[in-house]
C-alpha cells in the first residue's frame, strides 16, 4: 500500500501550537494522515469533515503531505529482488569457479547490501577468479551475473 504521509514541514507546523495557517478542518485532516490510511480513506475523511475531494491535493500542493509513487516503489522492490537473486547466483557461481576457495569473498558478500556495494564486490570476485583461473573466466562470471541482475522478474 502506498499511503500518503506527512512531510517534515507538516510535523513542524503541527508541533508549533501557535501556528494556525490551516483551516481547522484541513488541519484535522492533516493530523489523520499517518502513512497507513489509504488515499481513498483520507478522501472519505475529508468529505466527512466537509472538505472537498481535492483536500489531499491541497495538502500536497502546500508541501504538507507526500503521496509515494506506487510505480516507483514497485520498480525499486523489483530491483531489490533482482539484486538479492544476483548475489546468491554470484555466490554459487564463484564457489564453483574457484573450487571452494572463495571464503574471503563469502565474508565480503555480507557487506554487499546496496547495488553500489554489490558492484564493488562483483569486481573483487572477478579479480579473485582471474587470479585463480584466467581473465576469460572472470569475464564470463561478470557477464552471467550481470545478466541475472538485468533479467526481468
Amino acid at each position: 500500500m502506498h499511503a500518503p504521509r506527512k512531510t517534515e514541514d507538516a510535523r513542524k507546523m503541527l508541533a508549533a501550537a501557535s501556528e494556525r495557517r490551516l483551516a481547522p478542518a484541513l488541519r484535522a485532516l492533516l493530523i489523520t494522515v499517518d502513512g497507513k490510511r489509504s488515499r481513498a480513506e483520507l478522501v472519505q475523511l475529508a468529505r466527512n469533515l466537509g472538505l472537498g475531494g481535492a483536500a489531499l491535493d491541497e495538502l500536497t500542493r502546500l508541501g504538507l503531505i507526500e503521496c509515494p509513487d506506487p510505480d516507483a516503489a514497485q520498480l525499486q522492490a523489483q530491483r531489490s529482488r533482482r539484486l538479492v537473486a544476483a548475489k546468491f547466483f554470484a555466490l554459487d557461481l564463484v564457489t564453483r569457479m574457484t573450487a571452494g576457495r572463495e571464503g574471503s569473498l563469502r565474508e565480503a558478500a555480507r557487506e554487499a547490501n546496496t547495488e553500489s556495494r554489490f558492484m564493488l564486490w562483483l569486481e573483487q570476485c572477478c579479480t579473485h577468479i582471474a587470479e585463480q583461473s584466467d581473465a576469460e573466466r572472470a569475464a564470463m562470471f561478470r557477464a552471467r551475473v550481470q545478466a541475472t541482475l538485468d533479467a526481468p522478474q
